[in-house]
């Protein structure tokens, strides 16, 4: 308990992982390899391609009866449960260009129900596929004509994660390890997407002017910091700084509006991102502790709204509207103030804590 408190109270400083969404991922110490190749549709895909989203390189064939299957598996889980990350994409590479065509590995997808604006399939030469898996992600493959087709090449069975720019992050397994206990598995794939929500968040500083979750949190923090300043500015008598720090609060509060309803609306084209999918492994509690400040979260920021641009219009007025502004601010304050907080909360419940938590 006392953990959860410092975190809490000094998550900005300490780093601790209740704020920062789970372990962080490895250093970007190596790029991934270049590569240029066609995917099923005949267009090709480069490196550069992916440049500004987060990726993870993938290894198969079609005739694989190995552990080619789990890991399909495991991809079309993280598919699923990514699915409102646009910025996010999925890189399979076939180890069997020969044989996989772009027919064969359409219907392998299909099988698998990939989306190809999300999971793309890759083909390239033999020698190109062997030089970009052992010289570029520094991992085996064998091949063996003398076995049955479906286990005649070894090849990784990895999953490695690439940053926005185009560093390898890290490396996780695509199956579970029958030598391991039965819960690593699952945990490993627990720290692969509280990672890659992580690299998600990483932007260069232009970025922060795109709307995104981040931002929004952001947006409503400051709104927060700028009514408890507008509130001690007033008690300790300086109107003037008070009324500059709730005009500042305002714009903040309206920026935010603009960056919420462009966000969902258009980038993210009215798919909404539910706790339950974010966190399935949350107790129902939680879940439903989510749901109730979300709940009137959303209720008080629609009661807020008008109430705040009328208080506003009384103290800029002065005079006579002064005691009406003074009554009305005692209840719209709190009230605007528990909405900045709760967006805050609202977004750490949604895309941090279940990577801390092991929930996602």
């Amino acid at each position: 308990m006392n953990r959860l408190i410092l975190c809490f109270l000094l998550a900005t400083t300490v780093g601790c992982d209740i704020w920062r969404g789970g372990p962080l991922p490895g250093q970007p110490d190596r790029p991934a390899p270049d590569f240029n190749m066609t995917d099923t549709s005949g267009q090709m895909l480069s490196k550069a391609d992916l440049k500004g989203k987060v990726w993870i390189a993938s290894f198969l064939f079609t005739r694989c009866t190995l552990g080619c299957p789990q890991v399909a598996e495991t991809i079309k889980a993280l598919q699923n449960a990514t699915k409102d990350r646009s910025d996010f994409h999925l890189v399979t590479f076939t180890v069997d260009p020969d044989r996989d065509d772009a027919d064969e590995l359409n219907r392998y997808a299909a099988i698998y129900g990939a989306d190809p604006s999300r999971w793309t399939f890759l083909r390239g030469n033999q020698q190109e596929l062997d030089k970009l898996v052992h010289d570029g992600f520094q991992m085996a493959i064998q091949r063996d004509g003398s076995k049955p087709v479906g286990e005649s090449i070894t090849h990784p069975l990895k999953l490695v994660l690439i940053d926005r720019n185009g560093y390898i992050r890290s490396y996780f397994p695509g199956l579970p390890d029958p030598r391991e206990a039965a819960d690593v598995f699952p945990t490993e794939q627990q720290s692969l997407r509280a990672q890659i929500d992580i690299l998600l968040r990483e932007r260069p500083w232009t970025g922060w002017f795109i709307p995104s979750a981040e931002l929004n949190a952001l947006l409503n923090g400051l709104a927060g910091i700028f009514l408890v300043s507008g509130f001690i500015a007033i008690r300790t008598g300086n109107r003037g700084l008070h009324g500059g720090l709730m005009m500042a609060a305002l714009t903040t509060s309206a920026l935010f509006l603009a960056s919420y309803l462009t966000y969902h609306l258009l980038l993210k084209h009215g798919v909404a991102t539910s706790f339950a999918s974010r966190a399935p492994s949350a107790p129902a509690g939680v879940h439903y502790a989510y749901l109730g400040i979300l709940l009137t979260h959303t209720v008080l920021a629609i009661v807020i709204t008008p109430m705040a641009l009328y208080v506003a219009s009384l103290g800029l007025r002065g005079g006579s509207s002064l005691p009406r502004h003074k009554a009305l601010a005692r209840w719209t304050f709190p009230l605007w103030l528990y909405v900045a907080v709760t967006g805050v909360v609202v977004y750490w419940m949604l895309y941090r804590l279940p990577g801390a938590a092991g929930w996602n």
